[in-house]
């Protein structure tokens, strides 16, 4: 089997950018939120410099800090699963990242207004589109090595 990569891939490619930008608003967004309180740079939740704030400055920031943290460190397995899985399925990988997209973004906005009650719809969303994304890798990899 070989892999021929066509016009479909594209949107795999464009939706690996999208995640790129998400990755990189909620950075901005943290760092934002870091000067409104006056904290420095590198200040962490539970750190000396967030002994300062409010219990809820301190909940508000613990938020954004958890939801930054949280898409970066799913960032580099739901993108790579992105690029991979959409060389043998483009257009279900590229359907499951743009769920993912959503459901990221839906995750954040939740958590960030309500706490960890508001982020289950995201979460509904993040799930399946990251098991698509397993499946049509693992799937894919199996089946072009002749074992499928």
């Amino acid at each position: 089997m070989s892999i021929v990569i066509g016009t479909n891939y594209v949107w795999n490619i464009v939706a690996a950018s999208v995640l790129n930008l998400q990755a990189a608003s909620f950075v901005w967004c943290a760092i934002k939120q870091k000067k409104r309180l006056d904290l420095p740079h590198h200040a962490s939740v539970g750190s000396r410099e967030t002994e300062k704030l409010s219990d809820e400055d301190n909940e508000e920031f613990t938020r954004f800090q958890t939801v930054k943290d949280s898409y970066l460190e799913y960032l580099p397995i739901v993108q790579s699963s992105v690029l991979l899985g959409g060389l043998f399925f483009p257009k279900v990988s590229a359907y499951a990242s743009l769920g993912y997209i959503v459901g990221r973004l839906l995750y954040s906005i939740g958590y960030i207004k309500s706490g960890p009650d508001g982020k289950k719809l995201g979460d509904a969303l993040i799930c399946p589109s990251i098991i698509t994304l397993f499946g049509a890798t693992f799937y894919g990899s199996i089946k072009a090595l002749g074992f499928v």
